[in-house]
């Protein structure tokens, strides 16, 4: 599959694939390029907060790990980091009280597998962003397949 890099920024130097969900499963809301520039990409359950809030949660995460390279370092050392997520989206008023979760995914994890089904280079690290309590999203059953509103968590 091709992407292009048209829409990468200096600020944001990474594309944003997001599943719209007008089938009956989606992938996960990830990052292309991230790799490039030797960080790990993202991904996020498609079902989390939909495509444009997936989105700016990964791009508010990217922009919290540059300012706090210790926290991703802890990430990538087998460290699970709950930041509120007030504390990553601070403009996001009157935000609910999520707490976001990040870890770090192997290649071989049903979510990473999902995501970037196209291959995986060897040396690719993934950060997988979750929200505290949706533990099901941390499993290789809710992502084979692609992932249903009607997964029975969810709604």
């Amino acid at each position: 599959m091709y992407y292009s890099k048209a829409r990468i920024t200096e600020e944001l130097p990474f594309i944003i694939h997001a599943d719209p969900l007008l089938e009956k499963t989606a992938y996960p809301t990830h990052t292309h390029f991230l790799t490039d520039i030797g960080w790990p990409e993202f991904f996020i359950d498609p079902l989390s907060f939909g495509g444009e809030g997936n989105a700016s949660r990964i791009n508010n995460s990217y922009l919290y790990f540059q300012k706090h390279n210790n926290d991703l370092q802890a990430i990538l050392s087998g460290e699970i980091i709950k930041i509120p997520v007030n504390v990553i989206e601070p403009k996001w008023r009157n935000a609910p009280i999520y707490t976001l979760c990040y870890r770090e995914a192997a290649a071989t994890f049903e979510g990473v597998k999902l995501a970037y089904p196209e291959g995986i280079d060897p040396g690719m690290q993934f950060i997988q962003i979750w929200v505290d309590g949706d533990y099901f999203a941390l499993t290789d059953f809710y992502y084979l397949g692609g992932v249903t509103p009607s997964f029975g968590f969810l709604f």
